[in-house]
Parts: structure tokens; sequence; C-alpha cells
């Protein structure tokens, strides 16, 4: 006689699949390009603030930052919910087809 237990991790045991596997390493790295990016800019912004690029004014330093900090905080935030939303709702489309498909 076989444990109940040992019959339902074996049901749910997790088989990777390939294709959701790529998408996820792609969003991974946009995700650290992006803010990679935002990283760039608030250097940039913070040398243009500090002066140490003369012919820029010292406002649009002030920008770069801010720009940079959304980019490094906000946009990935928005890109992973997103990337979520869109992952949900295929798997839902796949159980509607499924529960279509059966008798």
């Amino acid at each position: 006689m076989t444990d109940p237990i040992e019959e339902q991790a074996e049901r749910d045991e997790y088989i990777p699949d390939p294709e959701k596997e790529k998408q996820a390493k792609a969003v991974h790295w946009l995700i650290s390009i992006i803010r990679l990016l935002g990283v760039v800019l608030v250097m940039l912004g913070l040398a243009i603030a500090l002066d140490k690029l003369p012919p820029v004014p010292g406002p649009a330093g002030y920008v770069l930052i801010i720009l940079g900090l959304m980019q490094m905080w906000v946009m990935p935030v928005w890109i992973i919910r997103k990337y979520i939303r869109a992952r949900v709702a295929e798997e839902e489309i796949a159980k509607a087809a499924e529960g279509a498909d059966a008798p």
C-alpha cells in the first residue's frame, strides 16, 4: 500500500517549461540592463548637477537624477507586473481551453 502523501508529491512534481524559462531569462536580463542604465543616468546627472560638465546647465542634472532613479526603481516593478499578468492570463486561457475540450 502506498502513502497518499507520496502519491501527491509525485503528481505535483515541477516540470519546467523551456519556453517559459527562456521568457523569464529574457525579462531578467532586460530588467538588469534597465537598472544599469538607470545607474548611469544618476551618475551623469550627479556630474552635471555638480558642474563637472560645464556646458550643461545644472537643472538638467537634477532631471537626469530623477529619471535615473525612476528607471532603477519604478520601471523594473512595472515590467515584472506586466510579465506576471501575461503569464497568469496565459495560464487562465490554457485552463479555459482544457475545460472547453473536456466532455
